[in-house]
């Protein structure tokens, strides 16, 4: 498997999706909120799948790269763009339509985002040929916080995979919740010059091995550079093998929590 997902993703640049082998839905908040996505699915039963969640002024396109190639080594995909990105940018009112943009959000607009992620939680959960007990959530940037808070109020989420995280981003805290994770698998991935990321990483390590919920010895992988979000991914050199490895083990239930 970690041979495949390498061959796969090194080619990312190259990756095209064929037609039909993806299609975009739609899906609705708890506020009445659309919510856009490219639902990349596999052919297989008992499958697992994660939820994608871009950066901060990004969209779902972040990842259009990327899932794809998991799809094709049997992980289904849900690429969201979160409200007031991309195409989600419309709630309907008594009074017709509102157009939402993050340029002009608020604190709560950022909380907001986690209506978003249930829902698209909810769409894949009932999908034909997905296993329910293997969905996990992965995130860049503003995506991963919400990513980490998320998981911490959805104990239904099996893994987490996070790129470039913050203690607080867009008002989206992470220490204050780190611990509710639990003993569920959890890596987060950065770059060693953006330090603000890799301070913020460590410190969250920190208070979950206090906590003792480590899975892992090691649950940080830091690469050399600047990078950040997807392009830890796209734009390093071993990378894809390092942390799409450990989502298909951690999906499986493969983990192995240290002595």
């Amino acid at each position: 498997m970690f041979i495949r997902l390498f061959l796969a993703l090194i080619c990312i640049g190259a990756v095209a999706v064929n037609a039909g082998t993806a299609r975009s839905i739609n899906v609705t908040a708890t506020d009445d909120l659309g919510i856009a996505a490219t639902y990349y699915p596999v052919e297989s039963n008992n499958a697992p799948a994660v939820v994608l969640l871009h950066s901060l002024g990004k969209n779902r396109d972040e990842w259009s790269g990327i899932a794809p190639a998991l799809q094709r080594n049997g992980i289904a995909a849900l690429a969201i763009d979160l409200r007031g990105h991309g195409e989600s940018k419309r709630r309907l009112t008594a009074d017709g339509p509102q157009l939402v943009d993050y340029h002009s959000f608020k604190p709560q607009d950022y909380q907001d985002m986690l209506m978003d992620i249930n829902a698209a939680f909810d769409w894949l959960a009932e999908q034909p040929g997905i296993n329910k007990q293997r969905i996990g959530i992965v995130g860049a940037n503003l995506g991963a916080n919400l990513a980490l808070r998320y998981s911490a109020f959805n104990e239904d989420i099996a893994a987490i995979l996070v790129f470039s995280p913050g203690l607080i981003i867009q008002d989206v805290r992470t220490d204050t919740i780190i611990t509710k994770i639990g003993k569920r698998p959890l890596h987060i991935a950065v770059a060693s010059e953006d330090r603000g990321s890799l301070l913020s990483s460590k410190r969250l390590l920190e208070l979950r091995k206090k906590a003792g919920q480590a899975v892992e010895e090691n649950e940080l992988t830091v690469c050399t550079g600047n990078l950040q979000g997807t392009a830890i991914v796209t734009g390093t050199k071993g990378m894809p093998v390092v942390v799409f490895g450990w989502l298909d083990r951690a999906l499986q239930g493969l983990l192995v929590p240290p002595p």
